[in-house]
C-alpha cells in the first residue's frame, strides 16, 4: 500500500530541481561568453597597439617620432578588426569611425572599433581603448547585472599602451 502513495514524487522533485539546475548550466555559458569577449578584446587591442607601434622602415628615421614612420590609423584598425571574434558582431562596439585611406589607387574604407591616442602623432606611445556590449542569455542573470548602456546586458573594457620603438 505505501508504494502506491510514493508513485510521482520522482516527478514532483524533477519538476522543482530542473528549472534550477537548466539556469545554473545556462549562467555557466554565460559567464564562458563573458570570459571568451574580455579575452578576446583585450588581445584585440595588445595586438593593435603593438601593431601601431613598430617602426615602418627604421634607417630612414632614426631616433625621430615623425608620423609617417609608423602605421596609420586605417592599418591598426585592420589588425585589430583581424583578431576580432566571430561571436563579437561589430555593432555592439562602442566606438564606431570610418577610415579611409588609398592602397594601389584604390579607396579603402576601414570600421574602427577602438579610440586611440598617439597614431598619427609624435607621442612617445600609443594606447587603444575598445569597450563592448554583450547581451546576457540567462534570464535572471541579465536582470542582476545590467550594463551601463543597455539592460541585461554587460559592458566589457580594454586597454592596451605601448611605447613606440
Amino acid at each position: 500500500m505505501k508504494k502506491s502513495l510514493n508513485r510521482g514524487q520522482a516527478l514532483v522533485e524533477m519538476a522543482l530541481v530542473l528549472p534550477v539546475f537548466i539556469l545554473i548550466i545556462i549562467g555557466i555559458f554565460d559567464f564562458g561568453r563573458v570570459l571568451h569577449c574580455w579575452a578576446t578584446l583585450n588581445y584585440q587591442c595588445v595586438r593593435a597597439a603593438r601593431a601601431s607601434t613598430r617602426r615602418i622602415n627604421p634607417l630612414l628615421t632614426g631616433n625621430m617620432m615623425i608620423p609617417s614612420a609608423f602605421p596609420t590609423l586605417a592599418e591598426t584598425a585592420s589588425v585589430f578588426n583581424q583578431y576580432r571574434s566571430p561571436m563579437m558582431p561589430a555593432e555592439n562596439y562602442l566606438d564606431q569611425n570610418t577610415v579611409t585611406y588609398n592602397a594601389g589607387g584604390n579607396n579603402v574604407s576601414v570600421k574602427v572599433l577602438f579610440s586611440q591616442t598617439g597614431i598619427g602623432t609624435n607621442a612617445n606611445s600609443v594606447g587603444i581603448k575598445a569597450s563592448y556590449t554583450l547581451s546576457m542569455i540567462t534570464p535572471l542573470l541579465g536582470q542582476l547585472v545590467g550594463g551601463e548602456n543597455k539592460p541585461g546586458a554587460i559592458t566589457i573594457h580594454a586597454y592596451a599602451s605601448e611605447s613606440k620603438e
